[in-house]
């Protein structure tokens, strides 16, 4: 059992500080691959007729493309061997990249016509990477079944017992994923692998009456992960991590980076709605975490989530260990940031531990410079449960009908909930047994940094009242009353006139940092990313909220500068911890390479400067050892 309140109390006088998360410790290059080979596979005139595709695999040497006939049709499940060597085997349809989508542009249904289609039959996977499978990349293919099933494309089957066994070096590229269209399917991918990027994709029809089903879903793959500039379609859960019990021994799903995707749920799904279908499929969240670490989710668009065979939260953190089973399962070092979250029955559920189990602690999770809006009051903003440690929540912006927080269960250490601007719904702050306000957060946040929070639309009384919350708190009537450009057409910058603006802890504006946040989803819903700039991104990044990016970070040999504001002239200086300019160039335009060859040292800060003088951006970069 856990510790009690008094103990918990103590325990968060005692310890140290707050705690942000890891970053992700790697991250994927997808750049496409030159082979030397080719094969074709078609009706006639080819190296291999179209009945012959699976031989035209296992025949396939690494360093060859195998090219598939377009608007064909390969009826059948294929399987992906494992093959000595490290160059890799492309598949994709054959014609010209002027007929696919640009490099860095997502792929959709449109391109049906054009595209290669491996259809499997009914409950069975139409591609499936066997044990230790690696250097594959697809490209520019259908992939669906011709009935329900429950796994689209299989990499690993969740049957692997030791990592050197897991399929790696993977790569899904502008790949149409669908269930069929009147039955659905339970996952779209199974993500049981190593070192395998999911990019440019259009994953739907996910979809299941009495199951959860998911468009990628993995419990029994290490990573590194990369899921990018995707459309995601489920009735379950869009992403989910966990919730089955790995084969490997204490393996956590690590060093994943979700970005510039749109999670999306038809309303044609939703019971009630004008749009419904007529099929009650089974509806749970947009995106769920029962066992992963170093994650990081920037820059995606979460939409349409309610209430349904769950209880409407978008956004759920919750280790779960299958009643015992994996009891190393956890949820930590969680970077959630720039991300916009609209139209749901709830925000975010956020749970310390497996219920009554001894599994670690949900902890260093950051939710930072996020948006929500169309929340409604069917569920919270957030909901604390089961003892999180090192949770920091600030700079949201959210426009949420239901209750601000709840909390049950052993209480939340280390909480820094700061610069929120956020619904006060029904009854603001509160939690099981303590009312709301001061007397929740002495009890189930002991020791917290709860302050220079905006609460929107208080409905008085004692619930409401201000002397019942810490200092600097601030309770408008409604969002008239907060001053934003225009929440009509959900533009929620703060106007300058507004009481909020740089009204921070930090003197920054309350809530989410708008710009910065317009700047990342921008390309979101039209699918574009640059996947390969022809850049590394193989380690860690530091992106910092004045618009500044540094490419690899940490660096080895170079680091390309990338910042919004940069003029080209400008000049760049790398600084070491004295403040000492060690290295100096000019700004090539808003990308520019710097030459680190003989710089020693850990850590340095980036400094764009204009010629006058004056600094337009700064970050830290950190070399690699």
């Amino acid at each position: 059992m856990r510790s009690t309140f008094v103990c918990a109390a103590l325990l968060a006088a005692t310890l140290g500080a707050q705690v942000l998360p890891e970053p992700p410790q790697q991250y994927i290059d997808v750049c496409y691959p030159a082979t030397p080979n080719s094969i074709t596979v078609c009706a006639s005139g080819c190296d291999y007729t179209n009945s012959q595709l699976q031989q035209a695999i296992n025949a396939a040497e690494p360093g060859t493309t195998i090219l598939l006939q377009s608007g064909h049709t390969y009826p059948a499940a294929y399987t992906l061997p494992a093959k000595n060597g490290d160059d890799w085997i492309v598949i994709r349809t054959n014609v010209p990249d002027a007929q696919l989508p640009p490099a860095d542009q997502r792929i959709d249904t449109s391109y049906a016509g054009t595209l290669a289609r491996f259809q499997a039959p009914a409950n069975q996977s139409a591609i499936t990477f066997q044990s230790s499978a690696h250097h594959y990349y697809l490209m520019g293919l259908e992939v669906t079944s011709t009935g329900y099933t429950s796994d689209i494309v299989r990499i690993g089957d969740g049957t692997q017992s030791s990592l050197d066994a897991l399929p790696h070096d993977i790569v899904l590229d502008s790949l149409y994923i669908h269930g069929d269209a009147a039955l659905g399917s339970k996952r779209g991918v199974m993500l049981n692998s190593a070192h395998t990027a999911i990019v440019n994709c259009h994953i739907s029809d996910c979809k299941s009456t009495s199951q959860d089903a998911q468009a990628i879903c993995g419990w029994n793959g290490s990573g590194p992960f990369r899921i990018v500039n995707n459309r995601l379609e489920a009735s379950g859960e869009n992403v989910m991590f966990g919730g089955a019990n790995p084969v490997i021994q204490d393996l956590v799903p690590s060093d994943i980076e979700v970005r510039n995707n749109h999670f999306f749920k038809p309303m044609s799904w939703k019971e009630g709605d004008p749009s419904y279908a007529g099929t009650p499929w089974c509806v749970k969240n947009l995106f769920e975490l029962k066992n992963a670490q170093r994650l990081l989710v920037e820059g995606n668009i979460l939409e349409n989530n309610w209430s349904d065979c769950q209880s409407g939260f978008a956004i759920v953190f919750t280790p779960r260990t299958q009643s015992g089973a994996s009891m190393w399962s956890r949820v930590t070092d969680i970077t959630w940031r720039y991300n916009i979250l609209q139209n749901s029955d709830g925000g975010f559920n956020i749970s310390g531990h497996d219920d009554q189990l001894d599994n670690p602690v949900s902890t260093r999770i950051l939710i930072e410079h996020n948006l929500a809006y169309d929340l409604s009051n069917v569920n919270k903003l957030y909901q604390f449960l089961n003892g999180t440690e090192h949770l920091t929540i600030r700079h949201n912006t959210s426009i949420n009908a239901g209750t601000t927080t709840s909390a049950a269960g052993d209480p939340t250490l280390y909480l820094t909930f700061q610069d929120n601007l956020c619904g006060y719904g029904s009854y603001g702050v509160c939690g099981t047994g303590t009312g709301c306000g001061n007397a929740t957060i002495n009890a189930y946040f002991p020791g917290a940094t709860f302050s220079y929070n905006v609460l929107i639309g208080t409905p008085g009384g004692p619930n409401g009242n201000p002397a019942s919350y810490p200092p600097n708190h601030w309770f408008p009537a409604g969002v008239a009353a907060v001053g934003f450009a225009d929440p009509a057409n959900n533009d929620y910058h703060l106007l300058p006139s507004s009481s909020f603006s740089g009204a921070g802890s930090d003197g920054t504006d309350i809530g989410a940092d708008i710009d910065s946040l317009n700047q990342r989803i921008a390309q979101v819903l039209q699918g574009i990313w640059p996947s390969c700039p022809g850049i590394s991104t193989t380690l860690a990044e530091e992106q910092t909220t004045d618009g500044l990016v540094l490419l690899p970070n940490p660096a080895t040999g170079s680091v390309y500068v990338l910042a919004h504001q940069a003029r080209p002239g400008d000049l760049i200086q790398l600084r070491d911890p004295l403040g000492r300019v060690v290295r100096m160039a000019r700004c090539a335009g808003e990308r520019t390479a710097i030459d680190l060859t003989g710089v020693s040292g850990t850590l340095f800060t980036v400094h764009v400067l204009s010629a006058q003088g004056v600094s337009r951006a700064s970050g830290r970069l950190m070399l690699a050892p």
